[in-house]
């Protein structure tokens, strides 16, 4: 039942990213945002990046936990947001099309790992570091995870929302 729930809403999140992503256009890729590090087009490529990353969480969490604990512990939070910020950042021939492909395949991704996740398997969590990913503090579990995909892409719509009223 709960899988239902979160397939309808990931094919929701991935409805509202291809109109979020028609509603810019790819003149506007290359301003600035709130985030001096980041373009608009940056943002948006950086939204592409969160379903795959979320589902190999999710394995992890499942399959790996103790060894994914232990890293969130021992991982410098510090050194993942660089490497987030290399990830997302300095993308210079981002396009429309290449944007919906890299988010169509990503979707893709979430989509399969969810259909091999058994529902008894959404329970299973992990604790986050505050400094981690400050969205997903505390307790998180396999369900919650799948849930920041839309989390994510929201985040980021604000963020773009919020440049463009400026």
């Amino acid at each position: 039942m709960i899988k239902q729930e979160l397939e309808q809403e990931l094919e929701e999140t991935h409805r509202r990213f291809i109109a979020l992503v028609e509603s810019i256009p790819e003149a506007d890729y290359s301003l600035s945002t709130d985030n001096p590090a980041w373009t608009v087009g940056d943002i948006l490529f950086h939204i592409t990046l969160g379903p795959r990353a979320i589902a190999l969480e999710a394995w992890m969490i499942v399959y790996a936990r103790a060894w994914f604990q232990f890293g969130m512990r021992h991982f410098p939070s510090g050194l993942f947001n660089r490497v987030n910020a290399w990830f997302g950042q300095g993308r210079e021939r981002i396009s429309r099309q290449g944007l919906l492909r890299a988010y169509g395949k990503a979707h893709a991704v979430i989509r399969s790992r969810l259909r091999r996740t058994r529902e008894d398997d959404l329970g299973k969590m992990v604790v986050y570091p505050p400094d981690f990913v400050s969205e997903l503090t505390g307790e998180v579990t396999v369900e919650r995870l799948f849930r920041y995909v839309t989390g994510h892409f929201e985040v980021h719509e604000r963020q773009l929302k919020r440049g463009f009223e400026r």
